[in-house]
């Protein structure tokens, strides 16, 4: 399953569009689960659409369940948090886009002269943003 709000397009009425998609093999493509407006990012109304979404996967068009075993979402510890409480199994991922876009705005807040003027500091930033990539 894939999970992400945005705040761009949310109406006036709400915090965020908040979107679910999982891979349906039987059509081979993404399936959108849930399109949704809530007015917070809470954890409490993360588990409360997983459960909507748990409750309801056999209802869905073409018999496809959508009982994910992998989240992918970013940082927000509210997402993976309530969906391990409602899917039991699921192994998070988060999104490498959002971790080095969170470095990023971070460095640019808290030391960005300092990283961009000194070579050494400059390389073990870029170091630091590849973490995902690296093997263990």
């Amino acid at each position: 399953m894939f999970a992400d709000g945005t705040f761009y397009i949310a109406p006036i009425f709400g915090y965020q569009v908040f979107i679910t998609r999982v891979f349906a093999p039987e059509i081979n493509s993404f399936y959108t689960t849930s399109l949704s407006i809530l007015n917070n990012k809470e954890q409490a109304t993360y588990k409360l659409l997983f459960e909507e979404l748990k409750k309801n996967e056999s209802n869905y068009n073409n018999n496809i369940i959508v009982t994910p075993k992998i989240l992918r979402c970013d940082f927000e510890k509210s997402i993976s948090n309530a969906s391990i409480k409602i899917f039991h199994n699921i192994t998070i991922k988060y999104c490498v886009w959002h971790y080095k876009r969170s470095l990023e705005v971070q460095k640019n807040k808290i030391c960005y002269n300092e990283v961009e003027n000194n070579h050494k500091i400059y390389l073990l930033y870029k170091a630091i943003t590849n973490f995902p990539f690296y093997k263990s």
